[in-house]
Order: C-alpha cells, then sequence, then structure tokens
C-alpha cells in the first residue's frame, strides 16, 4: 500500500467508491500544507476545490459589515469541506482558515460532484453530513440568542461540547485547540468576559483550560443548567 492509500484510508468517505472511481479520484487530487491562521478561501471566491483535511484544525466563518458574527465552525482531521453550496452555487458562502497548522488533499469541485452524482450511497452520506451542519448551526445560533454575556460564553462551551469534544475517562476533552480569542468570538463577546467564566467555572471544578486544551470535568453542569 503507497502512502496516499494508507492515508486515504482514514477518510470512510471513500470507502463507498468502487475501484475505478478511486483511480480516477487519485489522478486529480493534490496535497498542501497551510500555516496557522493562513486562509485557504475568502467568501465570495469561486468555489473550485473540495477539500480533505488530514491534519490540524479548519475554521469556517462568515462576517456581515458591522463585523459580527454570522456563521462559524469548525472541522477536525479526516474530514471533508465544504459541504455548502455543493451541485447549487458557484462562491463559496463562507471563508475557511487553518486554526493550526493543516495538511489538506483537495481537487476541482466539479471532479468530486462528478464522481458522487450517481453514487447513492455518497450521496446519503453528504445529506446526513449537510443534517449534521445544520444542527450545529442551530446550535451556534442559541449561543448568541441571550442578551447576557457570561451565558454566552456557557452556551458557546456547551456548543463545544455536543459537538466536538471526546471521552477522557470521566472527562470529556474539547478536540478543538481553543484560546480565550477564539472562545470570545465564538461567543461575541469579550476575552476578558471569558476569562471571568473560565474563573469561575475552574473554580467551581467544572472545566480546565491547559494549552489550549479544554477538559470538562462535569459535563452534567451544561445539562442541569439547561443551557
Amino acid at each position: 500500500m503507497s502512502k496516499l492509500e494508507e492515508e486515504l484510508t482514514d477518510f470512510d468517505f471513500l470507502s463507498f467508491f468502487s475501484d475505478d472511481e478511486l483511480k480516477r479520484f487519485k489522478l486529480v487530487l493534490n496535497r498542501r500544507t497551510y500555516k496557522k491562521n493562513q486562509q485557504l478561501f475568502a467568501e465570495g471566491d469561486k468555489r473550485g476545490k473540495f477539500f480533505f483535511l488530514k491534519k490540524g484544525y479548519i475554521k469556517l466563518e462568515k462576517t456581515n459589515q458591522e463585523a459580527n458574527m454570522l456563521y462559524i465552525n469548525y472541522v477536525k482531521p479526516n474530514e471533508l469541506f465544504p459541504y455548502v453550496g455543493l451541485f447549487t452555487e458557484e462562491n463559496y458562502r463562507y471563508s475557511a482558515y487553518a486554526l493550526t497548522d493543516v495538511s489538506v488533499y483537495y481537487l476541482p469541485v466539479t471532479e468530486f460532484e462528478s464522481l458522487i452524482r450517481y453514487n447513492t450511497e455518497q450521496l446519503m452520506l453528504v445529506i446526513k453530513k449537510l443534517d449534521q451542519l445544520t444542527k450545529r448551526h442551530q446550535d451556534r445560533l442559541q449561543t448568541v440568542s441571550t442578551n447576557f454575556a457570561s451565558d454566552r460564553v456557557e452556551q458557546a462551551l456547551n456548543y463545544l461540547v455536543q459537538n466536538f469534544s471526546v471521552n477522557q475517562g470521566d472527562c470529556l476533552v474539547i478536540d478543538i485547540p481553543m484560546t480565550m480569542t477564539e472562545l470570545a468570538k465564538l461567543s461575541s463577546t469579550s476575552r476578558e468576559t471569558v476569562s471571568q467564566v473560565f474563573k469561575k467555572l475552574k473554580c467551581d471544578g467544572i472545566m480546565t483550560l491547559n494549552k489550549r486544551q479544554i477538559t470538562i470535568h462535569n459535563w452534567k453542569y451544561f445539562r442541569e443548567k439547561n443551557i
């Protein structure tokens, strides 16, 4: 097995391709790395590439003219993006940035659409993913639905717990590198407010932050507060 084939085995999406489709896929596949904070594409750019994230984390975001965050989402390793706009739109609906140093595979989006157009299993996976993204966006909207900044921070933490956490013993670890500045953007508040909420949650034994990794020690806290 070649290095490319070995790395691609982590993408479950490809398991539904036939051997001939995989051969065609590999012929148009490219690889690239991006440094932290580097932009992969901007909102309004021609939707030319579809990406397979191999390493690192991507942030997808959209803002309005007042710089208010209208959409924010994250992409983890071994996920594909962007799903929004497949078959229907000529331009990217939001911008993509490297949240960390990243390594991606990519191919022309027209080739990707052609490969999955008549593949029922692939299309079902796309539909399921779009449904997940819709749920994430609904969860995200909840984080900005209150006027109380401290509540927005806790709602943002709950959003991350619900969508981007993994079990680690008796705790939940948010597997996306998260700074107070990043969480402030997610909760539409100031870094100072985030710091105050973090200090309180740490004192109460709810969570800790160490080297950009958030660990939730009492995940029932959010459920009990009905956030």
